[in-house]
């Protein structure tokens, strides 16, 4: 059996401010919405930039990699960076990367310039979610975790739903490359804002003494020591699984436009239009798996709404849909995939080794970010080779895989002493 190090926070230790963890929970939520404003923002600039450069469907995914690819990598050292530097710096350099990638990318007027860009806007979507995470446990360790992190998923949901609909708006009016320069000035004004109102949120206090490690291989302090640590083990465990689900959300978001447009028959801004919906529905999902994952077993919890998602991309395959219809699944489709994302979310802070949640984050999150890289580009040579139906049936057996690996590797009790990770 793997146990979690993490010990929970002392009856009647030093409370954070009720008042200052609200605006750290605020501020928190809507930075994460800015930063999925801009990322959502790629695949649908990418199908007018495939009319004027003649992309494929695996030009596309190759550029969706790339920048999976880079941000999977950068992910943990990101997350070592935040446990020593803090995690205000990380986020304010992280969305410097960001908007400054964005804004490269703008410019370019061949792929090998994109790839480049993409690689910069990766490093800065990394440095953010291993630095904005730990900060969301700290400011909800008193108000429940899973809601917390439910709330900080809603941001991103949110501005990943907007930044669907209001770049299809944005770029038929201004064209993408002014698109995305609109949505990077506005960024670094709120950027600027964070900089200057987030306030400080101090570490949970516990004295007691950090477990050791039952052992320990390689150089102590060392990565190879690190990993084979046994208080690493779980959360080495839990980013196996954030593989498959950051392979079956990052094929979802970013062909989801193209699937609508080329199966559905719809233009590009009733498909951003539709991709709206389904996020927006995930706001739903998101607090629900947030209540849920505080109340009850987080991987059945998981299991239960990546089975039911899974059923759910397979019928947008394949079903023959009205527009009611099709509507009505996407809605279905956001509400069921949102509701694991809290209890992996609440996961990984429970098991993080004690003053590590930087580098647990950062570990998960790039996997979760990997296994996107590596779907993208597999997912746009079977629509070229084949369909896009076929594309979204392997899209959606990702989902169940990662419902099942986490229901076999975690039995977490909500409000528990300690979280249990079991084999059994």
């Amino acid at each position: 059996m793997l146990a979690s190090q993490t010990s929970p926070a002392k009856p009647g230790g030093d409370a954070l401010p009720r008042r200052i963890a609200g605006r750290a929970r605020n501020m928190l939520v809507a930075a994460h919405a800015l930063e999925h404003v801009l990322a959502s923002s790629l695949p649908v600039l990418l199908l007018f930039i495939r009319e004027e450069l003649g992309l494929s469907y695996t030009d596309m995914g190759v550029i969706l990699a790339v920048g999976s690819l880079s941000g999977g990598i950068a992910q943990f050292p990101a997350g070592l960076l935040v446990d020593k530097l803090g995690s205000r710096r990380l986020m304010l350099v992280g969305f410097g990367f960001a908007l400054g990638g964005s804004l490269l990318f703008s410019t370019a007027g061949a792929i090998p310039l994109m790839l480049v860009a993409r690689v910069i806007i990766g490093v800065g979507n990394a440095t953010f979610h291993p630095a904005s995470f730990p900060e969301m446990a700290k400011a909800s360790r008193h108000s429940g975790v899973g809601m917390g992190m439910a709330l900080h998923n809603v941001g991103g949901s949110l501005g990943m739903s907007l930044g669907y609909a209001l770049t299809a708006v944005l770029a038929g009016w201004l064209g993408w490359r002014g698109a995305l320069q609109l949505l990077c000035a506005v960024g670094a004004v709120l950027i600027g804002v964070f900089a200057v109102a987030y306030p400080y949120l101090p570490d949970d206090h516990d004295d007691t003494p950090e477990p050791k490690a039952a052992t320990v291989r390689g150089r102590p302090g060392s990565l190879r020591g690190m990993l084979l640590n046994s208080q690493w083990m779980p959360v080495i465990a839990l980013a196996s699984a954030a593989a498959l689900a950051g392979a079956f959300g990052n094929a979802l978001q970013s062909f989801l436009p193209a699937f609508l447009t080329s199966t559905r028959g719809v233009s590009v801004a009733v498909a951003g239009a539709f991709s709206t919906i389904t996020l927006l529905a995930g706001t739903v999902g998101s607090i629900g798996g947030g209540k849920a994952g505080d109340r009850y077993d987080r991987s059945l919890v998981v299991l239960t709404a990546a089975t039911i998602t899974s059923l759910l991309v397979l019928g947008l395959a394949w079903a023959p849909l009205g527009a009611a219809g099709l509507v009505g699944l996407l809605i279905l489709i956001g509400i069921f995939r949102s509701i694991p994302r809290p209890c992996l979310n609440a996961i990984t802070s429970e098991i993080a080794p004690r003053g590590k949640s930087g580098s647990a984050f950062g570990l998960v999150f790039g996997a979760m970010a990997l296994g996107g890289s590596i779907t993208s580009p597999v997912v746009g040579y079977i629509a070229d080779r084949w369909s896009m139906q076929a594309a979204f049936s392997l899209v959606a057996s990702l989902f169940f895989l990662h419902g099942l690996v986490i229901r076999r590797l975690y039995r977490v009790r909500p409000h528990a002493d300690a979280a249990e990770v079991s084999d059994n």
